[in-house]
């Protein structure tokens, strides 16, 4: 489904009862021939972001560091 980025009610709601029943968004993907991230961005389904990885301190996170010394 290149190009297409909705689903209709009635798919939506059988992806959801997948999911309730073990399904994957891996496995729902494949059989629908879309994207993972895709798929879980129509779904609404929480994403994981990255952990921000700087050398960098947190200038914001210094009086709690300090608290625990």
């Amino acid at each position: 489904m290149s190009g297409v980025n909705y689903l209709d009610a009635g798919t939506l709601d059988l992806c959801h009862q997948a999911l309730r029943d073990g399904g994957t968004v891996d496995e729902l993907a494949g059989k629908l021939h879309f994207d993972t991230e895709l798929l879980g961005r129509l779904l609404q389904l929480p994403t994981a972001k990255p952990a921000a990885t700087t050398d960098e301190p947190d200038l914001w996170r210094v009086p709690e560091l300090e608290a625990q010394l």
